[in-house]
């Protein structure tokens, strides 16, 4: 699958029917809306969420640049054009799995939030983009209407705005702006009981994976997990997956290890730098430390009508999904096979 393409489908309607990637390409996809002349409607008299995306302070490994103090930089000049820019996110966060996504969508839908901001940096340029956030799933349609400024220098960009802004016929009503940003808290896809341990009845369901890589290479990995498991479609709802005899699903959660961990209710502290990795086979136990802000994989399986989440007894996350995904079939097995 061509890597443009992936990345469309990955911002604009999340699905786990493409290919895991490192990072979404914010520059491309935001080309493919259309851009006018006026700021998005009411925006000066609603909510707005920021996405920002900055260049990684190295990609050998890949690691996370210094966002937040982009947003810092911004935050006043939002304020100055009466945008009431309430909560900012990594947009890599967002999009760090398909039920994190959804889950995110519900957060925002429940702070009323109405209009989306990306703050883009790139090598030698700024990029500022409003558009209206859809009414549902996708969070923004390909070709939808749209602002942008761009320009070398921040403060420069964000004049651009305040001019667009002081000479639209849009009434100013965000009167309670806030001075510095708020930075928004992970969300939890784990609706039903979290559990740190596997389920007993793995042994007797079949598990549903809807691809997110080449099925060859998923079934590669996939051939040491001791039970039935079969490949379906992203869009099949849940009473149908039952129907057809599956109880189970497998999902994951790609972001920086840090957020990956606050994501599924693990305990984490301001002193961590690294979480070390740990994985039981045949006896011979292994383990790595990865950075907190390397982006990992960590897989889960849920039960689909009850929501329970199974995460296994170790953390067992990883930089690539191949090793993820073997890391939790080596532990599970290590648990449920008794040989």
């Amino acid at each position: 699958m061509p890597k443009f393409y992936f990345l469309l489908l990955a911002l604009f309607c999340f699905s786990e029917s493409v290919q895991a990637q490192e990072e979404v390409n914010v520059a491309q996809i935001l080309d493919s809306l259309q851009y006018g002349a006026e700021l998005p409607s009411e925006i000066l008299q609603t909510k707005s969420l920021v996405l920002v995306k900055v260049p990684p302070k190295s990609t050998q490994p890949y690691l996370r640049g210094s966002w937040k103090k982009l947003a810092e930089q911004a935050q006043p000049g939002f304020k100055r054009a009466g945008i009431d820019a309430v909560v900012y996110y990594y947009v890599e966060d967002i999009y760090s799995g398909k039920e994190p996504y959804l889950s995110f969508m519900e957060d925002f839908k429940k702070r009323g939030l109405e209009n989306i901001i990306f703050l883009v940096q790139e090598a030698a340029n700024y990029r500022i983009v409003l558009t209206k956030m859809n009414d549902g799933d996708p969070l923004i349609k390909s070709g939808q209407q749209a602002w942008q400024t761009q320009h070398a220098d921040l403060a420069m960009a964000l004049n651009n705005l305040y001019k667009a802004a002081a000479n639209s016929a849009q009434a100013r009503e965000n009167l309670l702006i806030l001075e510095v940003p708020e930075f928004g808290t992970m969300t939890s896809p784990i609706k039903g009981r979290r559990g740190e341990y596997y389920d007993l009845n793995f042994s007797s369901e079949r598990l549903a994976i809807v691809p997110f890589a080449d099925t060859a290479q998923i079934n590669q990995v996939m051939a040491d997990y001791p039970y039935k498991y079969g490949f379906v479609d992203a869009n099949k709802g849940d009473t149908k997956l039952r129907s057809d005899g599956y109880q189970y699903i497998l999902y994951y959660v790609h972001t920086t290890g840090k957020e990956v961990k606050e994501m599924l209710g693990y305990n984490t502290t301001d002193t961590e730098t690294a979480y070390v990795s740990e994985v039981v086979k045949d006896g011979q136990v292994r383990v790595n430390s990865y950075s907190i802000d390397i982006p990992v994989y960590k897989f889960y399986i849920k039960h689909i009508y009850s929501g329970n989440v199974f995460l296994g007894k170790k953390w067992d996350a990883a930089p690539t999904w191949q090793q993820a995904l073997t890391n939790y079939i080596d532990n599970l097995r290590n648990e449920l096979v008794r040989k």
